[in-house]
């Protein structure tokens, strides 16, 4: 069987950034404020005023049926989203992670899920401040997830990534965009060797995009790990993917799965 070779410019971006990573990632790298702008969606900053639709969303049962480890009783309240939101902006000061927003412009919402969106739903056209300068969405807008990297581990070159994504939104190539933006940030701008991603037995969806759309099998299950409450866990279905399989075929795949939406 013939081995798989990269391209040549491929090749060279991807041993100079391994070359660079073997000092460790520099912490330098993680942002106060990230952003990324792709075809379909754009990630921002978390911002106090997307507590509201980061509430409902958190609260909705839908969206959270695989994260029900996450679930509150009665759901987020805007304080609780508040909250959840300086915390995590906490973190990142730290640089143990890195939190985005994911929205979409109303101009780019599949006809097949416009209909089921309230009018309340959608900010107004703005500029967000980023690190490196700002992002500017141009017409109305609305927040439909988070996705980002956490738990960071600059000194072994580790993190994980994960994605909360509104349930009228699944199927629609918006997660595939949004973790392709965020897997691309850790291996080519950190320079990570390692991205786990975590989820739950039932969640086929999570588990196909992984071993169908990435290509990579289930690493581990950890045995009731995640606690639902009343005395009940369930287990952690865990997968990973590592900076030569990104370089080798996984960005590849992933850019060309964007592009054909």
């Amino acid at each position: 069987m013939a081995s798989r070779r990269l391209s040549t410019t491929t090749a060279l971006r991807r041993n100079s950034v391994l070359d660079n990573s073997k000092k460790g990632c520099d912490p330098d790298l993680v942002p106060e404020r990230a952003g990324s702008t792709g075809s379909l969606v754009t990630l921002i900053p978390p911002d106090k005023d997307q507590d509201v639709a980061m509430s409902r969303l958190l609260s909705d049962l839908e969206t959270m049926k695989h994260l029900m480890f996450m679930t509150r009783v009665g759901g987020y309240t805007k304080k609780d989203a508040a909250a959840r939101r300086v915390g995590r902006d906490e973190r990142q000061h730290a640089k143990e992670l890195v939190n985005y927003t994911i929205v979409i412009k109303k101009s780019l919402i599949p006809r097949s899920v416009l209909h089921n969106i309230g009018d309340d739903e959608f900010m107004p056209a703005c500029k967000i401040p980023v690190d490196n300068g700002h992002i500017e969405i141009d017409e109305p807008y609305m927040v439909i997830g988070c996705c980002g990297l956490n738990n960071i581990d600059l000194a072994n070159r580790c993190s994980e990534a994960g994605i909360i994504l509104d349930a009228r939104f699944w199927r629609t190539g918006v997660s595939t965009e949004a973790l392709y933006l965020t897997l691309k940030f850790g291996f080519e701008t950190l320079c990570l060797h390692r991205i786990s991603l975590h989820t739950t037995e039932g969640n086929l969806g999570m588990r196909g995009w992984m071993e169908k759309a990435v290509g990579v099998e289930v690493e581990c299950i950890r045995k009731d790990v995640l606690y639902l409450g009343n005395d009940k866990y369930i287990d952690s279905w865990d997968y990973a993917v590592f900076d030569h399989d990104w370089y080798l075929s996984v960005e590849k795949n992933l850019r060309a799965r964007v592009a054909k939406r």
